[in-house]
């Protein structure tokens, strides 16, 4: 039973390898459960698993420990069982938890009176286990698969990302990216943003007609915003919102349109609280560079359009697994491939609006096809607002 993560167990080391007897060690391992707890690093947090004789023997001293740090516990006897973990670990077994927040304990005690009613599926309770202790969403993904053989498509490890356009003039549109962003090519349609982050040009279909809602726009990262604005000036190419750099934003851009209304978003990030962990994944993407000479981009962020954001957040986290690495309130950016992102965007302020059908497809090409091929994932799938996507 994984109760301990890789950072507990890295804080525990100076004391174990100091201390003189098993109880010392056991004391010194919930001291530890106890401050993380009261920095509030988790909402509860789990002690080791013990016998009920063992347990009756060290509660005094949990309380003591507790207490000292204005926390409080509760002892365990019956764990709910959810597919987070194997019902065998706990059987039988006595836990301690650690709260800090009443309302903690109040949730706690609501979790576990479901799960005994069976008032949601074992999965659903167990995420909502996992949420209680403080488990990122990954890490949750994590012990559900290891535990239930429940099976997320992170887990396949997305290569590449590829957005689908659609256009009544493909070969236009072609020449477009090719000559007027200078974009490096692969195949006949398809055209690098990032090293892993491609767009393929395809032409309207019965599926998808002329037109359609784009409901998407296209970033492209880039650190040379001013060389880029010149040049789209310079090639007489559409703008619709024009550069208006500001020193303290979390980010700068312009957004220019393509020959057939697809919104492009030449776009730089900063250091920002907001941004902190999406600036750490892009210092890892390569440059890209252009047909013009000079510039680059690194990276692409596909942006899509929701009237429901926290059941597309949902989606992504608990269905295909992907990070978050930027929360902008009514954005949500995730990391599919090295230099691939999606942004989830509320339409209420966006630059496009919801509709259900849409002249836009997803699609992730990940390492381990046969894995996927043999797995109980669907290959095609519709979301919840209707967007499609495909992995192969």
């Amino acid at each position: 039973m994984k109760l301990n993560s890789k950072i507990l167990i890295l804080a525990l080391l100076p004391f174990l390898f100091s201390c003189s007897s098993e109880k010392e060690k056991t004391l010194a391992a919930f001291e530890v459960y106890c401050e993380m707890v009261a920095n509030t690093a988790k909402p509860i947090a789990l002690s080791s698993i013990f016998e009920p004789e063992e347990a009756d023997e060290l509660q005094a001293d949990f309380n003591r420990i507790a207490e000292a740090s204005g926390l409080k516990i509760f002892r365990e006897d019956a764990f709910p069982v959810t597919a987070l973990y194997a019902g065998e670990f706990t059987e039988g077994k006595t836990i301690f938890g650690i709260y800090k927040d009443e309302n903690r304990f109040v949730q706690y005690k609501q979790l576990k009176e479901d799960v005994v009613n069976g008032n949601g599926t074992s999965v659903e309770l167990g995420r909502r286990m996992g949420r209680l202790l403080g488990y990122s969403p990954q890490g949750i993904n994590e012990l559900l698969m290891d535990n239930s053989k429940v099976e997320v498509y992170s887990a396949y490890q997305v290569e590449e990302q590829v957005t689908h356009l659609y256009y009544q003039n493909v070969e236009s549109a072609k020449a477009f990216y090719a000559e007027k962003l200078g974009l490096q090519a692969r195949g006949d349609n398809q055209f690098f943003i990032g090293s892993s982050a491609l767009i393929q040009v395809n032409p309207v279909s019965d599926e998808h007609p002329e037109g359609q809602p784009k409901s998407t726009a296209i970033a492209l990262l880039t650190d040379q915003l001013p060389e880029w604005y010149a040049h789209v000036q310079d090639q007489g190419i559409e703008i619709k919102y024009t550069y208006k750099p500001k020193d303290d934003g979390p980010h700068d851009g312009f957004v220019a349109i393509d020959p057939e209304g697809y919104l492009l978003e030449f776009e730089q990030f900063k250091q920002h609280p907001e941004n902190e962990l999406f600036m750490a994944a892009l210092a890892q993407a390569p440059k890209m560079e252009t047909k013009i000479d000079g510039l680059n981009f690194y990276a692409s962020i596909t942006w899509t359009y929701h009237q429901d954001l926290l059941a597309m957040e949902n989606f992504y986290n608990e269905v295909f697994g992907y990070q978050m690495v930027a929360d902008q309130g009514w954005t949500k950016i995730y990391q599919t491939s090295a230099d691939g992102f999606i942004g989830l965007v509320d339409e209420r302020r966006g630059m496009e609006n919801y509709a259900d059908e849409k002249a836009i497809e997803l699609e992730w090409e990940v390492k381990d096809k046969e894995l996927l091929q043999n797995a109980k994932l669907e290959q095609v799938l519709i979301g919840p607002e209707k967007y499609r996507y495909t992995f192969k």
